[in-house]
């Protein structure tokens, strides 16, 4: 019996050292599968946000830049057309999270949004209007699952 005993705690260090390797594979590939997930909502949200501008000319301002004419015809569309596309300010200030943070718990955080700066200005009425972030997301989500799975498949393996 004593034997026994020294047996099972013998391998009691292989264990170990094996449980910590996998729960090191699967952190980096929860880090990996959310930064994916993360550029799959940015891409999806961008998608919804292309299309023609509902303008086609701005002055020039403090604020938007230089003059912009695009030459199009109707010259403005009152409905419909998305938020309209001048600057593409709105667009490029979609992003993710570029380094997810490590919860106490475990596991780690990230996110999707769209930054300040300029952007800060207009984005909240736009998405008001012209809602954009909430459809791409649910756009996303599907496939969303498929990385997760993936990703984890292959870190317990």
């Amino acid at each position: 019996m004593d034997e026994g005993i020294r047996a099972v705690v013998r391998g009691g260090k292989e264990a170990k050292a094996a449980v910590d390797a996998m729960e090191r594979r699967v952190d980096t590939a929860t880090v990996k599968a959310l930064k994916a997930s993360q550029n799959l909502a940015k891409t999806s949200i961008r998608s919804g946000m292309r299309g023609r501008p509902r303008w086609d000319h701005r002055g020039k301002s403090s604020r938007t830049g230089d003059t912009v004419k695009l030459n199009l015809s109707p010259h403005h569309v009152s409905k419909g057309g998305g938020p309209g596309r001048l600057t593409g300010k709105l667009i490029k200030g979609v992003g993710g999270v570029r380094r997810p943070k490590s919860l106490p718990g475990g596991g780690y955080q990230g996110g999707v949004g769209v930054g300040g700066g300029v952007r800060n200005l207009y984005k909240k009425r736009t998405e008001a209007k012209y809602p954009y972030v909430k459809p791409g997301i649910r756009k996303a989500e599907p496939k969303m699952a498929a990385i997760w799975n993936t990703a984890w498949g292959r870190a317990i393996r």
